[in-house]
């Protein structure tokens, strides 16, 4: 399918902006950030983006001090508990914010009818690996402790989220399942499973890898930020992709994109999972480019997307 035309515009207003709009490789690392924060607010501003009941700022202890979290509640008819979904921003480990991950949390706390907590991790270089990661488990830790008190149900907490947020999410969901209470789902958007800049394993990294929103340089970029010297892209919690087993791990709902370098690493874990005997519902879809559920003000295929995706995460739920 072609691109989506609104998708298509965007990337024709980026190729014609000047230099000092758009940025470059050049960018320093606040630059960079600033420019995913301009982004995420224009692609879609506060007055577009989802209503919710309430949509509160608290911190939760983490090893290196407080972590914040944005905790989003649904309206409700009910005062059943609704299931809880504990949500990492992308920005390849080294951008975004809870304001860039206010648009997508906001769709699914409305649409799949769930308490949304989102995660303002550590970013790399500054934090490099494992820090957003024990950030994460760190607001899971404190989720779990305070479930019923945020209006969830104890039996049906998950994780989620959308590029570096999905590899976080999909480590999370590994470790848990391994040493801990298991998890009720996982939903990983886009999400890259494995950080190993040599394989040739995913056409999609070359084929897909330039002219689009995100790029493969960008990738590397980021992985070189996000590791230092000794780290192992092999390492499981680095490449979920890499884990040695996976059946003790939440079913799953992975959302892929067409044109996306990271789309073939996305469709290569769902299969993973699947032969590991983990239900997993795989949403590829047409016509879209990595990082558009955050521009639903902007893309009517995206915001399109995002419903199907909440409907996916709410039936998954209620599997449970």
């Amino acid at each position: 399918m072609p691109l989506a035309p609104e998708i298509k515009e965007l990337m024709a207003m980026i190729a014609e902006a000047p230099p000092e709009v758009i940025g470059g490789p050049d960018l320093t690392i606040e630059e960079a950030r600033e420019l995913v924060e301009v982004g995420a607010a224009l692609t879609t501003p506060p007055e577009q983006r989802s209503t919710v009941a309430s949509a509160e700022d608290h911190t939760v202890p983490g090893p290196a001090g407080p972590v914040p979290v944005r905790v989003y509640r649904p309206a409700r008819t009910t005062s059943s508990p609704v299931p809880t979904l504990l949500w990492a921003h992308g920005g390849g480990w080294c951008s975004g914010s809870l304001e860039t991950a206010d648009t997508a949390a906001r769709a699914l706390c409305s649409l799949a009818e769930v308490v949304v907590v989102s995660v303002g991790y550590r970013l790399a270089p500054e934090a490099p690996f494992p820090a957003g990661l024990d950030d994460c488990a760190a607001a899971l830790a404190w989720v779990r402790g305070t479930v019923a008190e945020l209006g969830g149900d104890p039996a049906r907490i998950g994780v989620g989220g959308d590029s570096a947020g999905g590899n976080l999410a999909a480590v999370l969901a590994q470790a848990v399942g391994s040493h801990g209470v298991p998890l009720a789902a996982q939903m990983l958007v886009y999400p890259a499973t494995d950080l190993d800049l040599t394989t040739d394993a995913y056409p999609s990294r070359e084929a897909l890898g330039t002219g689009y929103l995100f790029e493969t340089a960008e990738l590397v970029r980021c992985v070189e930020r996000y590791l230092t010297a000794g780290d192992d892209p092999a390492d499981p919690r680095v490449s979920p992709l890499r884990g040695t087993d996976l059946s003790t791990t939440p079913p799953a709902l992975i959302v892929t994109v067409e044109y996306d370098p990271l789309r073939d690493e996305g469709t290569a874990y769902a299969a993973r999972l699947r032969a590991a005997g983990v239900p997993v519902v795989h949403q590829d879809v047409a016509g879209l480019a990595h990082g558009t559920f955050d521009m639903l003000g902007l893309s009517e295929t995206a915001r399109t997307a995002m419903a199907e995706a909440a409907r996916a995460l709410k039936a998954l739920f209620a599997s449970r």
